[in-house]
Formats: C-alpha cells, sequence, structure tokens
C-alpha cells in the first residue's frame, strides 16, 4: 500500500510540474543552468545520472542558512541533527551515521572542496561564502569513495575571481546572539587572486542552567573534574553557538596550469549540550526539556574544537580532451567535552573526552572528455586516519551504587527493560511508573539527594583510552559512452584495500589493560547508470550502486571481534527537469542491506560497540522544484516519501528485536515550501522570504523505544530584506520558528542506555535584524 502511494504522489508531483512549466506567464523569466561536478567534470545537473539536490549560494543567502542542520529543513529525505560540532548526525534516505567510534567509517561521506571531512569530528563546519552545496543520494563508490554508503554532501566554497569585491555583514538576535561575516577578493595580477572569508557567531544558551546557585541541590559547592582536581563551580547556560572561524584562498590561472590553494582554520566554544533528564527534575523545577537544567561540572561542561585545514589542488590540461588532477589535503581537529550524561544534578554519570586526530591524503586523477560520445575518468587516491580519544567517567560510588542496585532489581521484578537500547512491548505508562521507584531510591523524604559520608563525592573512572589508525589506497575508473544522441550509458568501478588498527586501553582499579587489533580489508564496489535525454528539457535516467561500509574492529577483555562489512545494493529511476523559469528533479528508490551495521554504547567504559544485525530493505520518493513566475517570484518546494524498517530477522534467522521498527531520524514524510517576493516600492526594493518545513513522527532510537520520538511538526522563518538602488547598503529583519513551536531534536543519549533518558530542545522562536555592506 504505501509504496502505491509513493507512486502515485511522484506522479502528481510531476504532472503539477510539468503543469507549472508549460505556462509561462512572462517569457523573460529563467533560471540559470545549474552546473555541477560529481563526476569530477563540470556538467549541467541535466546530464548527470545521478539524484541530488543542489544548494545555490544564493538560496543560502536569502534563507540566511548558515549551518548544515538548517539544509535538512529543505532537503527531501535528509536529516542533519547539530546538537554541537563534536557529533553531527547525517541521515540520507532513512540510513543514520552517527557512531561515535573511532575505529567505525560513516556510512555519509561529507566533502569539503572536494576533500574528505565525514570525520565526526571535523563534519561539522560553519557555512560561509559558499559557492553551493551538492547532496548526492544512494552509495557512490566512484564518486566519493569509500565512505559514501549511503550519499554525500558536497560542500564547494566559493573560489578567487579576477575582480575586486568585498562585503560585510552584521547581526543581532533576542538570544542575544552576534554575528560578522565578512569576504575579501582581490586580483594580484592577470594569474593570480586572491580570497578570504570569515565568520563569527556567538549565541548563548537557550537552555537555563540553575547549577552554582541558591536553587540549585549542592549550591556553589566546587565539584571534581576529570583529573581528580577541585573545579570552581560555574552554571553556564546551555544549547548556546559559538564559531570563529576563515578561509583564505589562492587561485592561479597559467595557460594550462590552473592551482587552488587553501587554509582554513576554525574555533568552536559551545556551551555544554543539554541533554536534560526527562525523569530527574532540577531542584524546585519539572523535567520537561524546554525549562531549566541543574548541570553542576564546573568549567569543564561544554565543548571546545580547533580544527585547522590545508589543501592544494593542480589542474594540468594536456590537450583539449585530457587533464590531469592532483590535490593533497592535511587536516588536524583538537576537541574537548564535558557533558552531563545523566542530564541532572546527581553524579550519577557524568563524561570527559578528549580526541586529536589528523587527518592527510590526495589523490590523482586523468579525466578524459572529447565533447563527443566518450568521457570518463581514471584515478587512485591514498588516505590515513590517525586517533585517539581518552574518556573519564566521574560518578558519585554511593548515588550510582544505590542507582544500579534499584534498577537490576527493577527490572528483575517487573521484567520491563530501562535500557533504551532494548527494544519492549511495556507501554510509556508502565515504563515511567518503574523509573519513578528508581528516582525515588535517590532522595531522601525531605527531598535532598542521597548520600554518604562514608563514601567520597566523586571517583573517576578511566581513561578508557581508544586509538585507531587507518589507511586507505584505492583505484577507480568510471566511463561514460553516448550509444547514440540521446542514451549515455556510464560504468565505474572502485578498488579499496584498507588497514584497519585500533587499540583500547582501559585505566581500572585493578591496573591498566591494553587490547589491540587489527585487520586489512579489501572490496570492489561497481556504479551503473543509463540516461535518456528524451528531449532538450527531460531527462529519464536508472541507476545501481553497490555500496558497502567498513568491517570494525573492536578490541577488550573478550578478544577481538571484527564485524562484516556492511553492503547496500541500490537502485534509482529519475527523472529531471528544466525551462526558462522551471526546475523539477524526482526519483523512486530502492535499497537492499546486508549485515546492517548497528551500534551501542558500553555503559560502563562508553566504548562504541559495533555489531551486525542482519538484512534491511527501504523504499521511497524525492522530489524537487523551482519555478520562477517572474523575476519577483521564485517558488521552491521539495517532497520525501520514505520506507525504513528493519528486517524481522537477523543474519543467521534468528529473530530480529528491531524486525519492524522504524530507523532512527526516518520520517515517512518531509517537505518543504519557500516563497521569495520581490516589491519595488519607490527606489527601494523589499525582499520578502517565506520558508515553513514540515516531518513527520521520527524516532531517535532504533528500539522504537516509547517515549523516544518526536510527533509532526512544522517550522516557519521569515524574513524582510530592505535595499535602496544604488545604496551598497541593505538591512533585514527576520524570526525563525516565527510560530515558536516546541520540539526535540534528540532524546535518549548516554542517560537512556543506563535508564534513565535525557532530552535535547530544538531553537525557540528567535528574531534579529542584520546589516549588509558591499563593496
Amino acid at each position: 500500500m504505501f509504496s502505491r502511494t509513493l507512486l502515485a504522489s511522484a506522479i502528481l508531483v510531476a504532472m503539477n510540474g510539468y503543469a507549472l512549466a508549460n505556462d509561462t506567464p512572462d517569457e523573460d523569466a529563467y533560471i540559470e543552468e545549474i552546473t555541477v561536478t560529481a563526476q569530477m567534470r563540470e556538467q549541467s545537473i541535466m546530464d548527470v545520472p545521478v539524484t541530488m539536490d543542489v544548494i545555490s549560494s544564493e538560496f543560502l543567502e536569502r534563507t540566511n542558512i548558515m549551518e548544515l542542520d538548517e539544509l535538512s529543513r529543505v532537503l527531501p529525505n535528509v536529516q542533519i541533527q547539530e546538537q554541537a560540532v563534536s557529533l553531527p548526525s547525517f541521515n540520507i534516505r532513512g540510513v543514520t551515521d552517527d557512531v561515535s567510534s573511532v575505529a567505525a567509517t560513516p556510512r555519509i561521506s561529507v566533502y569539503q572542496d572536494g576533500f574528505d571531512i565525514s570525520k565526526k569530528t571535523v563534519s561539522s563546519v560553519a557555512l560561509y561564502d559558499i559557492a553551493r552545496v551538492e547532496v548526492l543520494k544512494g552509495p557512490q563508490p566512484t564518486l566519493f569513495g569509500v565512505a559514501a554508503a549511503n550519499g554525500a554532501v558536497s560542500i564547494y566554497s566559493a573560489l578567487p575571481t579576477d575582480e575586486f569585491e568585498a562585503k560585510i555583514q552584521l547581526g543581532y538576535d533576542t538570544e542575544a546572539g552576534q554575528e560578522a561575516e565578512f569576504m575579501f577578493n582581490t586580483p594580484i595580477n592577470d594569474n593570480n587572486s586572491f580570497r578570504i572569508a570569515g565568520i563569527y557567531r556567538e549565541m548563548d544558551g537557550i537552555v537555563e542552567n540553575q547549577a552554582c546557585s541558591d536553587k540549585a541541590y549542592y549550591g556553589t559547592a566546587d565539584v571534581i573534574g576529570h583529573t581528580g582536581a577541585s573545579v570552581p563551580c560555574s552554571g553556564e547556560d546551555l544549547q548556546g553557538i559559538s564559531v570563529q572561524a576563515f578561509r583564505a584562498t589562492w587561485k592561479a590561472n597559467y595557460d594550462a596550469l590552473e592551482i587552488i590553494a587553501r587554509a582554513g582554520y576554525e574555533y568552536n566554544d559551545q556551551p555544554g549540550i543539554a541533554f536534560k533528564s526527562g525523569s530527574i527534575a532540577p531542584n524546585g523545577g519539572d523535567t520537561s526539556p524546554y525549562t531549566a537544567a541543574e548541570f553542576s561540572m564546573g568549567d569543564e561542561l561544554g565543548i571546545e574544537r580547533t580544527l585547522e585545514t590545508f589543501d592544494i589542488t593542480a589542474n594540468y590540461d594536456l590537450n583539449n580532451t585530457l587533464t590531469l588532477r592532483a590535490d593533497a589535503y592535511y587536516k588536524d581537529v583538537e576537541v574537548s567535552e564535558g557533558f552531563d550524561a545523566d542530564g541532572s544534578a546527581l553524579r550519577i554519570q557524568d563524561a570527559y573526552f578528549d580526541n586529536d586526530a589528523t587527518l592527510q591524503g590526495g589523490s590523482v586523477r586523468l579525466v578524459f572528455d572529447n565533447g563527443d560520445r566518450w568521457a570518463g575518468f581514471i584515478g587512485a587516491s591514498v588516505a590515513q586516519d590517525d586517533s585517539i580519544l581518552p574518556y573519564y567517567v566521574m560518578v558519585d560510588p554511593f548515588v550510582r551504587g544505590t542507582f544500579d542496585a534499584v534498577r537490576d532489581m527493577l527490572e528483575t521484578t517487573t521484567g520491563i527493560p530501562l535500557n533504551q537500547n532494548i527494544a519492549t512491548d511495556a507501554r510509556l505508562e508502565e515504563i515511567e511508573a518503574v523509573r519513578n521507584i528508581l528516582v525515588g531510591s535517590l532522595f531522601n523524604d525531605d527531598g535532598t539527594p542521597i548520600s554518604n559520608p562514608n563514601f567520597p563525592s566523586t571517583i573517576i573512572m578511566g581513561p578508557y583510552t581508544f586509538e585507531a589508525e587507518l589507511d586507505i589506497v584505492s583505484y577507480v575508473a568510471e566511463a561514460s559512452y553516448f550509444v547514440t544522441d540521446d542514451i549515455n550509458v556510464t560504468a565505474g568501478v572502485r578498488y579499496i584495500d584498507e588497514k584497519r588498527y585500533t587499540r583500547n586501553t582501559f585505566t581500572l582499579p585493578e591496573g591498566v589493560f591494553s587490547f589491540e587489533g587489527e585487520g586489512e580489508f579489501d572490496d570492489t564496489l561497481p556504479r551503473v547508470a543509463i540516461s535518456y535525454d528524451m528531449n532538450n528539457n527531460w531527462n529519464f535516467y536508472a541507476n545501481y550502486a553497490k555500496g558497502r561500509r567498513s568491517p570494525v574492529v573492536d578490541a577488550n577483555a573478550g578478544g577481538v571481534s571484527i564485524t562484516e562489512a556492511e553492503i547496500v545494493d541500490s537502485y534509482d529511476f529519475g527523472v529531471k527537469y528544466q525551462s526558462a523559469n522551471f526546475v523539477f528533479t524526482g526519483a523512486i528508490f530502492t535499497y537492499d542491506y546486508t549485515d546492517y551495521q548497528q551500534s551501542y554504547t558500553d555503559q560502563d567504559t562508553l566504548q562504541s560497540i559495533t555489531v551486525t544485525v542482519g538484512d534491511s530493505t527501504m523504499s521511497g520518493i524525492e522530489a524537487m522544484a523551482t519555478y520562477n513566475y517572474d523575476e519577483s517570484l521564485t517558488i521552491t518546494g521539495s517532497l520525501g516519501l520514505l520506507d525504513a524498517e528493519f528486517a524481522d530477522n537477523t543474519a543467521d534467522g534468528s529473530p530480529f528485536q528491531y524486525g519492524g521498527n522504524k530507523f532512527r531520524l526516518a520520517p515517512e514524510v518531509s517537505g518543504a515550501l519557500n516563497i521569495n517576493k520581490v516589491f519595488n516600492v519607490g527606489n527601494w526594493a523589499l525582499d520578502v522570504n517565506w520558508l515553513t518545513s514540515y516531518q513527520s513522527e521520527v524516532f531517535f532510537e532504533s528500539s522504537n523505544y516509547p517515549g523516544s520520538s518526536q510527533d509532526a511538526y512544522s517550522l516557519t522563518d521569515i524574513s524582510l530584506k530592505a535595499s535602496q538602488d544604488g545604496s551598497r547598503f541593505a538591512w533585514e529583519v527576520y524570526v525563525e520558528n516565527a510560530f515558536d513551536k516546541e520540539y526535540l531534536i534528540d532524546a535518549g543519549n548516554t542517560g537512556g542506555g543506563i535508564g534513565i533518558p535525557t532530552f535535547v530542545r530544538g531553537m525557540p522562536r528567535i528574531a534579529g535584524v542584520r546589516m549588509y555592506a558591499n563593496f
């Protein structure tokens, strides 16, 4: 039934698109041809037999999109969750990749200017001075390599031009948020040009933290940090924004040779994530995620990240048909984060970690295009990733010991698992009744937290140190051939050879224990596509690709375990239309997964454990369209329909506890509508922008645990930008989440693993003003 609904919706969207495209009240209205580089050469989006969405710089600017998660509001079947820069989550077509293990490979590639930034601590980057964002759906083995098992997000920053230009943008909002953005571009001589851009954004936390106040359970008492030293109490508000970044780009053109070199820096000093407990209220407060929290971790609470990037690309035209391309990159990232894993003032489990990593690599490609029948490329690449992540866990031993004993007793007597990684048929009311008994055991009759002077206030567990080294060599070839003037066939293959090493070191009261493991793996991943240009406007295509998520090497006291590689067979059938005033893309797709990998966090060591859970199938439909009614009115819409469920059985045929469950962060329906209208009043232009997005219910845990979901909701942003003819300046007023919708961006988290889930709220209504200056 669901697949029929999908098909009917796709036909309806296509028919509406055809009707709009053939109703042209203004023949002068036009949409500029969209040029992309997904297949390693410049092409019209109409000629690329891949399902992809392209977000232009103009769209980013008019909708004020500055963070990757804001993109998911307009992209069909895409969910990006950025509750912090330390662990963003990317979900394309129902499959997410939010695994914290340094030994695991993401399913979804994130690229910036052609270089892999898929690593979790690197992939959350600020969007400023961007040329476009390309989002490719489905496995992309020949285009983006090992990490693109389920799709790729590719960000392209603006390149230097041969004209002088500069701009400044300043803003302030109702959450005391401040922002500044600049760009400066200048030619140096006939062959060289330079561009530098930067952004500064700071916003106080949106969730009050009442720790270290007279209202707090523990008042202003110092706390013990991860080193065992006393840390002054502080209660910074939670869930804020902090970014300081710049990017410098040099471009040189010498006849057949082009060189592009970049250096970038991004620093974040974010307040703590508002993992607020849904079971334990602050003193005098409640458990709503939209009210005050009480996290007393001192100044260790929060996230600090330093990201340095360097890359260089050289393109040399050997002749009219052959281009040699070579590139290299180096990235260094340092992240430290302290977070309240239980989401309450009680020290049931607080955590702190450092993650230092270096990424480096390069590639060489020979691109061929004779301008007639043949085009393609061959190439090779190398990549190295060295990462170390020590974890510290801080607990009040008396409180945690009581918590564990009572929880285990309640689970045994009631048969209700409180660990949200375990699926259950229990009703939410039954679960909450058990949790209330558990929470009650942690407080005295007068409402104060339990304590015991014979126990220390805090013990430090760990560090639990996770190290990983990854070396990948891959070779790729792809060719496209026009069988006729209208039919093009593309075939390609990538061979991957990878070495993975992991070492886990646990510091325990009994001593220090180290476990290590390694493995060497290889695979061959094909891609085949065929496209048909029915005429100058319509293009139809079919695409098959094999995706692969690499095996994960885990080492612990039980020995070395190596998961099977996760394999996906992807099939896309799509249509693209482009006319003078209308662009439409739509696709029907289906995935078949073998040895699907599922991760969970060990509640004692916080080690991320990965297992395979069997086969799964998903399918869906997506469409995106832009219509220019005339020069003053543009309408953009998107629609995603998704059917993503776990299979009933595991790989060995035994029943799977998640069988029939919805995938995490996989709404059945998502969509957006953007209307941009320019009114001319005298010598003023008033640019009005309206963006409404919608998504149906999503689960935050693969177990579909009761209470770990967000009901369907919509968000609306409105802005008004005014500019005067001949003026360098423009002014804007805006409001985000105009109707102040309360919604969650995550639930469960580490607290859910120990039995008391935490909840992270989305942004409230925020209004602001901006000033723009162009030179």
